[in-house]
């Protein structure tokens, strides 16, 4: 493998683990082939790095892999609502109020961009915390500062703007072309310890370390690294929950994808035996899963570590019994993939005369008999019936189910199987995410949270009522959320487009925006805090023909839980979530969350 590695490492403020990450993570991503530069110790000061990471830039090739690690204290210039993270580099004791040595995370932001229209393979890694608080138990030291005066850093900004240097980057939510794995988040702490071998580490780039090596060869995806990563720390230290954001399916320093990415990560935990994945997953009891070793890529009854039956459901986790194959040690964070659920299977007409298409239909009808979604209706039907598959003169047509087309006819051949099949089980999810939690829960949601939304234009806000608005493709919205009261929330907006096709939008913080007493976010504001809005898009699968309905599903919930598994831009195996939250909703304690949906009309035409 061939690429570029920029190693940094600040050991500074009381750290006693970092140069020794530095030189571990230099030596294994040099074993991998990398280019390694290593910038450490009294060297790594402000404009050393920076010079460093334009050299980076400079001397990328595209599509050769990049690699950016960081280990060293991170710190937060808070303000009510908002603030700016940086990172300490080895001269930031330097800092005055007209010279500022932090490198704050919107000129990373904008040096990132930049790498990535140099190539797209880009990873980093970032052990350090952007935290607010400090918090010290027995042989953990947080790497992290604590607060630094908003104005300091703001002034610094300003100076940087004057000089002409961009800021941020044009990325509204997070850049969609770099895997970043970071140490925790937003308002967590990361932390260094000694491991069992009595090395002086940062608890992420130790589990980094070790899974890199245990991936060494085999076919893994940035999220199943990651999950596993995430499992391990946990495990070792509950107060850290590494987060994993960028293309999760792509796998570790190429450009190439999976296909799906489905798995539950298994964890232990107090005696018993857990998958992290719960309702909000469309988890239920009786579902069961096989336990594969890391790099599968699906459910494989030869190669299982182990199989899962769920047992008891919560929000974000569900507790299993575990069969073991042949006394097999099953790793934290080893993938768990669908074997049999008991998700109700939603009904699909057949329609037209088939008879010159045998094939076709005998394809059609076995991929419906084993989808976890969908089945074909019966004769009788009386239950609702989600799409009509009919054959027509042009191909196959598929149509919700007022009888609207979902996707431009599709050809009348086998092949053409795996697309209908995935159409209706995008159809499938996005119903079952739009029926999500009515009713209970929206006095909870009040109780949480202030939410707004609307247009944007001339970046200025209009607000729009939760039901009922009409918009049209190209227009910008915007989600604006404030925490009520002292609870940490976590809040997560999904997008149920026209096409059926879910997506998660607060992408920079995939297990949902932390939001603490009075705290805002906003999506679609820019970098710098400027309301840029989200652009609603008109997929080009479906036809352009009458308003459609779309939906945002905002989730806020008292624990963390990364809902992209949810998406299903390209993914077909991912599981759905249920219909009802009322048996979640009467469950006190952690797993308490509520759901909010923002419906609204999306017209294909531009607005005039």
């Amino acid at each position: 493998m061939r690429g570029q590695a920029l190693i940094l490492g600040c050991q500074t403020y009381g750290l006693t683990g970092v140069l020794g990450d530095a030189r571990r993570v230099a030596e294994a991503l040099g074993a991998l082939g990398f280019d390694v530069t290593m910038c450490m110790g009294e060297e790594a000061t402000r404009e050393r790095i920076l010079q460093l990471y334009r050299h980076l830039i400079a001397r990328c090739a595209p599509d050769e892999a990049a690699f950016v690690y960081y280990a060293g204290h991170g710190a937060w210039a808070p303000e009510p609502g908002s603030g700016v993270q940086f990172i300490v580099p080895a001269d930031f004791a330097l800092s005055t109020e007209e010279d500022f040595r932090g490198i704050t995370a919107l000129e990373l932001s904008a040096l990132l961009e930049e790498l990535t229209s140099r190539t797209r393979n880009v990873t980093v890694v970032l052990d350090c915390c952007f935290a607010s608080r400090m918090f010290r138990g027995v042989d953990l030291v947080p790497r992290a500062l604590p607060v630094v005066p908003l104005p300091v850093v703001c002034a610094h900004l300003k100076r940087l703007q004057a000089q002409g240097q961009a800021l941020g980057g044009r990325h509204i939510e997070s850049n969609p072309h770099a895997v970043r794995l970071v140490a925790a988040a937003l308002d967590e702490q990361a932390y260094e310890y000694t491991n069992a071998r009595g090395v002086r580490t940062g608890l992420l780039t130790d589990a980094f370390l070790e899974v890199l090596d245990e991936a060494r060869g085999l076919r893994v995806s940035w999220g199943q690294l990651g999950r596993r990563i995430r499992e391990r720390v946990l495990a070792r230290c509950p107060q850290q929950r590494p987060e994993l954001e960028g293309p999760e399916r792509r796998l570790l320093f190429q450009l190439e994808e999976l296909e799906h990415e489905s798995s539950l990560a298994y964890y232990p935990e107090r005696g018993h035996h857990w998958l992290r994945g719960g309702r909000l997953h469309g988890v239920r009891e009786g579902d069961e899963y096989a336990v594969m070793p890391l790099g599968a890529n699906g459910p494989d009854e030869a190669r299982a570590l182990a199989f899962a039956r769920v047992l008891e459901v919560r929000g974000g986790s569900s507790r299993v019994a575990l069969e073991r194959r042949d006394s097999a040690l099953v790793p934290t964070g080893a993938p768990a993939f669908p074997r049999r659920s008991q998700q109700p299977r939603r009904a699909v007409v057949l329609e037209g005369s088939w008879d010159a298409h045998a094939p076709l239909l005998s394809r059609l009808r076995e991929a419906l008999r084993t989808s976890f979604f969908v089945r074909q209706a019966s004769m009788e039907e009386r239950a609702p019936v989600l799409a009509h598959v009919r054959l027509g003169e042009r191909g196959v047509d598929v149509l919700d189910s007022g009888l609207d087309g979902i996707v431009h006819p599709l050809p009348l051949t086998p092949s053409s199987v795996p697309g209908v099949l995935h159409v209706l089980e995008v159809l499938a999810r996005a119903q079952a995410l739009r029926e999500l939690g009515d009713g209970g829960d929206s006095e909870r949601f009040t109780q949480w949270l202030e939410l707004e939304w609307g247009r944007v234009s001339a970046r200025r806000a209009f607000p729009l009522p939760t039901t009922g608005a009409s918009l049209h493709a190209g227009e910008r919205v915007y989600v604006r959320l404030r925490a009520r009261g002292h609870a940490r929330l976590h809040v997560s907006v999904l997008d149920v487009g026209v096409g059926g096709a879910i997506s998660l939008l607060n992408a920079s913080q995939p297990s949902g925006m932390v939001l603490g007493s009075g705290r805002v976010e906003t999506l679609g504001a820019g970098p710098d805090g400027t309301l840029v809005g989200l652009e609603l898009e008109w997929p080009e699968s479906t036809p352009r023909q009458d308003a459609r309905p779309e939906s945002l599903v905002v989730i806020a919930s008292e624990f963390p839980v990364d809902l992209r598994l949810l998406g299903t831009s390209h993914s077909r195996l991912t599981r759905a979530p249920p219909v009802s939250l009322e048996q979640l909703m009467q469950s006190g304690g952690r797993d308490r969350y509520a759901v909010k949906h923002i419906r609204f009309w999306l017209d294909p035409r531009p607005l005039p």
